[in-house]
C-alpha cells in the first residue's frame, strides 16, 4: 500500500509542475547593423497554440507538415512577438527550424539601423495556451546583457543601456 500511495505522489507531482518556457535572444550586430533575435520554444507548444489561435494542425518536421507552415508561423509570431524604441521595429522573418528533441527555433532580423540605447519588447507568444508561459528574454544592448522574464501579467519590458 505504502508503494501505491508513493507512486500517486509522484505522479500528482509531476502533473502539479509543469513548466512552459522558451528562451529569447536579442542582439544588435554592428557588422550587419540589425537587429538579430533567436527564439526557442517547444515546437507542441506553439503547435497547440495556432492549433486553437488558427485551428490549424502544422505537424511541423512530420511527412504530413502542413505546407504553409512557414507562414503561418510567421503570422503567429508577426502578432505576439513586437521590439519597439519609438516606434514598432519592423521585423523580417528569417526562418525556423525543428531540432530532433522538438526545440523549435524562429529566427526574426531588423532592417538597417543604429544601435539602440533602449528597446521595449512585448511578448505574448503562448501566454493564451499556457498561463504559467515564461518568456525569458536576454538582449545584449551595448557591452551589456539584459535578462528579464516576460509573462501573461508583465508581457512588455524596455530594456535600457546603463
Amino acid at each position: 500500500m505504502t508503494i501505491l500511495s508513493l507512486s500517486f505522489l509522484l505522479n500528482g507531482f509531476g502533473t502539479l509542475h509543469e513548466y512552459y518556457i522558451s528562451i529569447t535572444n536579442i542582439d544588435y550586430n554592428p557588422m550587419s547593423q540589425t537587429i538579430e533575435i533567436s527564439q526557442q520554444y517547444i515546437a507542441h507548444d506553439v503547435e497547440k497554440a495556432i492549433l486553437r489561435k488558427h485551428n490549424v494542425n502544422l505537424h511541423l518536421a512530420e511527412p504530413n507538415e502542413h505546407p504553409q507552415a512557414d507562414s503561418i508561423l510567421e503570422v503567429y509570431f508577426r502578432d505576439n512577438f513586437e521590439l519597439s524604441i519609438d516606434s514598432t521595429i519592423q521585423l523580417n522573418w528569417i526562418g525556423r527550424e525543428v531540432k530532433l528533441d522538438e526545440s523549435l527555433f524562429i529566427y526574426l532580423q531588423s532592417e538597417k539601423m543604429g544601435q539602440p540605447d533602449k528597446l521595449t519588447v512585448k511578448n505574448t507568444s503562448l501566454t493564451e495556451v499556457f498561463p504559467a508561459q515564461s518568456n525569458i528574454t536576454h538582449v545584449k544592448i551595448g557591452d551589456q546583457q539584459h535578462t528579464k522574464s516576460i509573462n501573461r501579467i508583465t508581457n512588455t519590458h524596455t530594456f535600457t543601456a546603463q
